[in-house]
């Protein structure tokens, strides 16, 4: 074939970086003659910042950022005559990008796993390079090979908020098998000295548990570590990891459980990744990023780019999303009923449900849906947007994003269960008590993920039902509200809203209001049309604030901990002292962040670094206890019980969202349960009951198993769950070695503290000698606290926020037994 082109000069070439004339020269299909007016404002805003090194683009769902992203590469591809790399967080959507640059008339070709070399077209520029997050940003990347050498001179990174969470995972090293058992070996001595309740349960392999290691611990003990994991480089999980930490270990972190452990860096040491770091424009796309922060934190972002993204006015929005919890409806209709329901709705419609774990799969599959993991994943996907395959009723589990499901393909989404993390420091995080969804609110933007699976553009609609009472009551949580996107926010409200209207349509048969009110959207009954108009696409959309404090706090983080990577700790502390005061950063928040500070000053001055991990755990109950700190709760504040539970209600958005969490509460109380589950589950009944409840042995290694200062009185609580017959000498033993400590450490609580044993058996040995007023809180009274809870929950939900008083609470509580008088001569008895 003659190459005309070549013969006329360079006609064929832009060497003005104008999108929308690039757009103009190409041989498109019919589909795609004219870009739509958002693109086209998205173009603009590109062509008049295109020598600027970083932009971020937030365009919603369906509105053609494909495009954009495309035309984005095309022009520097043109302007340099160097290659280009488009890089998407999963192999189906690097797929669904190659088929949009065929629709444009633009060359582009797939770099695939296990491919070491990239097309010939690619390194010329003359084609777009398309792969994943992992292909790049890997420590043993074909990118850097000596006989390839790929460096793009621009980059897009779609669904940058996820694409952040991959490269994440890049730099995080999962150890398991032999390597754990060296790891463990190190860390043992020092560790079961820091907390030896939770390194016991480390050593009895305990699933449940996880231990952050103390950065003093860990930094200490790194050129240990560093030799015991050295021999272990070239196994395949540390291949790829491995080579990015080595250096680096004192400013990583280490969160241990009973069979793994991971590693991990605080801030992301991206330019170990040359042809990220090198390349001279990169454009960051995401349709859901509520933390505008993020991606420079993470990924090095320039701040005025995070502080300045591009914002198409006419972005529409997402599509229509009738988003419902049936359990705010009506608490009986559980998880069981939504089973049912799907599984008549997949009779006429495409159901897709996303489990929080392959356990929760099994009940759907026992329901008739077919369940895609691994490998099949995207056999699952092709058949759900394949209309004669058959296929109307599918399950992923941990499946958040990379499920895309427009139209037909999926009409009913559920997702069952909040989406924790799967990695131990994500499950760490998600326990930091300042943020709802953990350090970058991950659990926030899975469920934003989730929900927007089955709604692709402004024009599609779907029902996303809610199911579990852990998720209905997570996401009515004011708190978690305010970490979603204003867009996301707006459908939850509505839901919220849609939750009364379906209730009081037909409150005796709410089983039938839901079947109904999913039906009238389904079957784009006019009304609802309207009423959604009405309520969310009508509505003005809110000026997206950008929150540059944060974003400048985000910024001067990372560059005191490239400082530190750098061996420049000094300066670091300085830069990361001076941020943390100019950003007024204050409360729990600045406990984190402290303890990030402390982190790097104990590379050059250990003792000042303790001090300030001493004022991170005074701000932060989350950090971890420094030497000489003391080990035992803060004690309680002065407001009253009806106070205190009038402030845990009122987290609620609703107060159904209330009524569902004091059930998951009562239904957790199970003696038949593991302790440390039946723990958790005490500490939280006394939250809501309005003591200031805590868990000294976990949290501290001393005192009692749960502590709860409830009213005038402090409960001492030992949890013995598992005994079958009677309870025994060491179970006294442990209780008065509780009481004990109580007084030591509340000598003004010492007259006024009553023990309690919460057991199944009420018997002691004879050899046990219990004090004289301890009581037993028994299977029959844990459940009539529980569902105690729950009516005193149902009530204040019925009477209305006017009566959410203290004076009224403490009447109410009263009424139904939920007095500390009460626990003991209502719901607790002797010793025999």
């Amino acid at each position: 074939m003659v190459d005309f082109g070549s013969l006329v000069g360079t006609s064929g070439d832009v060497t003005v970086y104008d999108l929308e004339k690039l757009f103009a020269t190409l041989d498109v299909k019919s589909t795609h003659t004219e870009p739509r007016l958002a693109q086209r404002e998205a173009m603009q805003q590109i062509t008049a910042r295109n020598e600027e090194r970083d932009l971020v683009l937030k365009i919603s769902t369906g509105a053609g950022k494909t495009t954009v992203g495309l035309l984005y590469l095309l022009g520097y591809a043109k302007k340099f005559k160097e290659p280009v790399v488009y890089l998407c967080p999963t192999t189906q959507l690097v797929e669904q990008v190659l088929e949009e640059a065929g629709r444009l008339g633009i060359l582009a070709v797939a770099y695939p796993a296990g491919e070491t070399y990239p097309d010939a077209s690619a390194m010329r520029g003359r084609a777009i390079l398309v792969c994943t997050y992992e292909k790049m940003f890997n420590a043993k990347s074909t990118f850097n090979r000596s006989d390839v050498q790929l460096l793009p001179c621009a980059l897009v990174l779609d669904d940058a908020h996820a694409g952040a969470e991959n490269v994440r995972k890049q730099f995080t090293l999962r150890i398991s098998g032999d390597a754990f058992t060296a790891l463990k070996e190190v860390l043992a001595a020092r560790c079961k000295a820091y907390h030896p309740t939770k390194w016991s349960d480390v050593e009895f392999a305990d699933p449940l548990t996880t231990l952050e290691v103390p950065h003093w611990i860990w930094s200490d003990l790194a050129s240990d570590i560093r030799l015991a994991l050295h021999e272990f480089s070239e196994e395949r999980d540390f291949l790829f990891v491995w080579p990015y930490l080595e250096s680096i270990l004192p400013l990583c972190r280490c969160v241990v459980s009973g069979s793994v452990a991971e590693i991990a860096p605080e801030i992301l040491p991206t330019s170990l990744v040359r042809p990220f770091h090198q390349a001279k424009h990169r454009l960051f796309m995401s349709a859901t990023l509520a933390d505008d922060s993020l991606l420079t934190r993470e990924l090095g972002v320039d701040a005025s780019a995070t502080t300045n993204p591009i914002l198409p006015p006419s972005d529409k929005g997402l599509g229509e999303r009738m988003i419902l919890a049936p359990s705010l409806i009506d608490p009986d209709l559980d998880r069981g009923f939504v089973i049912r329901l799907c599984t008549e709705l997949a009779k006429t419609y495409k159901v897709v449900v996303l489990t929080s774990s392959e356990l929760l799969a099994t009940d759907w599959v026992d329901a008739g849906a077919k369940f895609y993991v691994g490998d099949t994943f995207s056999e699952g996907v092709q058949k759900l947007r394949d209309s004669s395959s058959g296929v109307n009723f599918a399950v992923f589990a941990q499946r958040y994003d990379g499920v895309d499901l427009p139209d037909d393909a999926c009409r009913i989404l559920v997702i069952d269960g909040i989406p924790h993390g799967e990695s131990l420091i994500d499950r760490a995080d998600a326990q930091m008590v300042f943020t709802p969804g953990g350090v970058r609110n991950r659990t926030v933007f899975r469920i934003e993920q989730g929900m927007g699976r089955p709604v692709r553009s402004h024009a599609d609609y779907a029902v996303v039902l809610l199911v579990g009472a852990d998720i209905t009551s997570y996401v009515g949580r004011n708190d978690v509200l305010s970490a979603m996107t204003a867009d996301t926010k707006n459908q939850i409200e509505l839901s919220i809203e849609l939750a009364e209207l379906v209730r009081r349509s037909n409150p005796e048969n709410p089983e039938l209001a839901v079947r109904h009110v999913v039906e009238q959207c389904l079957g784009r009954d006019a009304g609802w049309k309207d009423f959604y108009a009405k309520k969310v696409r009508d509505v003005a959309r809110p000026i997206k604030t950008v929150d540059s404090a944060r974003i400048n706090f985000a910024n001067e983080e990372r560059a005191s901990y490239v400082l530190a990577m750098n061996n420049n700790a000094m300066d670091a502390v300085q830069q990361l002292r001076a941020a943390i005061n100019a950003a007024g950063i204050s409360g729990e928040e600045r406990g984190v962040v402290l303890q990030r500070l402390s982190r790097i000053a104990y590379q050059t001055d250990p003792g000042e670094a303790l001090r300030i991990q001493q004022a991170a755990r005074a701000d932060c109950s989350s950090a971890a206890i420094p030497p000489d700190a003391p080990r035992k709760p803060s004690s309680p504040g002065a407001k009253t019980v009806a106070e205190k539970f009038c402030a845990w209600f009122g987290r609620f958005s609703t107060a159904n969202a209330a009524v569902i969490e004091a059930k998951k509460i009562a239904d957790s109380i199970d003696l038949d349960g593991k302790p440390r589950t039946v723990e958790r589950a005490i500490r939280s009944l006394g939250e809501a009951l309005g003591a200031d409840s805590s868990m000294p042995e976990q949290e501290f290694s001393a005192g009692p198993d749960n502590l709860w200062f409830w009213g005038a009185r402090c409960f001492v609580i030992e949890v013995k769950n598992e005994n079958q017959n009677t309870l025994h000498k060491t179970d006294s033993g442990q209780l008065h070695d509780s009481l004990q400590w109580a007084r030591e450490n509340y000598p003004e609580w010492a007259d006024r503290i009553s023990p309690i044993t919460v057991a199944k058996v009420q018997i002691a040995d004879n050899d046990a000698h219990y004090p004289d007023d301890v009581r037993v809180l028994g299977v029959e009274g844990c459940r009539a606290l529980g569902t105690a809870l729950h009516q005193l929950c149902q009530k204040m939900a019925m009477q209305g926020p006017v009566f959410l008083t203290p004076a009224n609470v403490l009447s109410e509580m009263t009424a139904f037994g939920l007095t500390p008088e009460q626990l003991l001569s209502r719901h607790t008895s002797r010793i025999q």
